[in-house]
């Protein structure tokens, strides 16, 4: 602020009347209002540079941020692509695993069928060669028709269509077999030993017994008003007239123990014979043996006794025994088994095979 004590210099005091007398100039508005436009102008310029580079920045960021995103669609894409590559790898390797596992596993099934086929069908070739040796060999009927029973089992249980015939083949052969009577060779040799062991205790006739059964035979009545041994006494009067004949058969009792002794050996051994002839299947030689010991229990043995009319009556039902019965021939299934191609029709009909013929098919025995 000025000091009003100062005082003015001497120029300043003479110049300042004469501007006074001056007139006071005014500012112009044309001048004014370039002066605002001017400003104006500055201002929207500054406006206008501040909005450019603010869209500069925008642009910058958002190009970069376009950048960016379009970085990372391409590694997603590319992330992506490497992802369903991979899965498709895996899948293309599933597939081949699962090819693989399904081939390992039918070649599997099908070496397990084959083995199963295998082994039912060896099975069934046994069966067929246990059934033609029982038959052939000890003459065992009911051990071929199980035999037989057990391979048409088998044949079933494989279940292949291809053996329909030889199943066929084999209920035929089980036909044949039942309708052969099959003799039971061992009870019949047990039965011989059981007879064998009671010879010992048989009771022998008399010479009583015999003129007994000889008067019986020529009707002599006796009535029971007679006395007691009246069959006795005519007994007697008969020995002491002498060696008298009912119709041209001597009295032959035993009359002493070492003949007695020699009958029962005789029995024995004719019975041991039989009993070998049972186990050897020979016929003639086993009814013979078996004759001889009726003979023998008819003549010497008492005919009313328990035992020797029971042992007589097992005997004369061996003899209606028949130890070789014709049998049929089997070996034709064991050849359709090689051969499963073979028509039915060209199966030999099941005749009779003679029990001294051999077996034409060698390698089933």
């Amino acid at each position: 602020m000025a000091n009003p004590n100062k005082q003015l210099s001497p120029d300043i005091i003479e110049s300042q009347p004469a501007n006074e007398n001056l007139p006071e100039q005014k500012p112009s508005p044309l001048r004014t209002y370039f002066l605002l436009f001017i400003l104006i102008s500055v201002l929207v310029s500054l406006a206008a540079y501040t909005v450019w580079q603010e869209l500069n920045t925008i642009k910058s960021t958002s190009e970069l941020a376009q950048s960016d995103l379009q970085t990372q669609l391409r590694q997603l894409d590319q992330a992506t692509q490497s992802q369903l590559q991979s899965m498709q790898d895996q899948q293309t390797a599933l597939n081949e695993q699962l090819e693989q596992t399904i081939t390992i596993s039918q070649q599997a099934i099908n070496t397990t069928n084959r083995n199963q086929r295998e082994w039912v069908l060896a099975e069934v070739e046994y069966l067929l060669r246990i059934a033609n040796r029982r038959l052939q060999i000890a003459r065992d009927i009911n051990g071929a028709i199980a035999a037989l029973t057990a391979a048409n089992q088998r044949l079933f249980d494989l279940g292949d269509l291809t053996y329909f015939e030889l199943r066929k083949q084999l209920n035929n052969d089980i036909a044949s077999l039942k309708s052969v009577y099959q003799v039971d060779i061992n009870g019949t040799a047990l039965a011989i030993d059981q007879i064998i062991s009671l010879v010992n205790v048989l009771p022998f006739k008399s010479a009583q017994d015999e003129i007994k059964s000889q008067l019986s035979e020529q009707n002599v009545e006796t009535t029971t008003e007679e006395p007691e041994g009246f069959v006795d006494k005519v007994i007697d009067t008969v020995m002491n007239i002498g060696d008298i004949k009912f119709h041209q058969r001597s009295i032959q009792p035993a009359s002493s123990a070492q003949q007695q002794q020699h009958i029962e050996q005789l029995l024995i051994s004719h019975l041991l014979s039989a009993r070998l002839s049972v186990l050897r299947y020979d016929n003639t030689q086993f009814n013979h043996d078996i004759q001889k010991s009726i003979e023998l229990l008819n003549l010497y043995y008492k005919d009313n006794d328990n035992r020797v009319t029971q042992i007589n009556n097992d005997l004369l039902e061996f003899k209606n025994i028949n130890l070789l019965p014709d049998l049929p021939d089997i070996t034709h299934s064991w050849n359709m088994l090689k051969q499963p191609s073979i028509p039915a029709n060209e199966a030999p009909s099941n005749t009779p095979t003679p029990a001294n013929e051999t077996s034409t098919t060698l390698e089933v025995l």
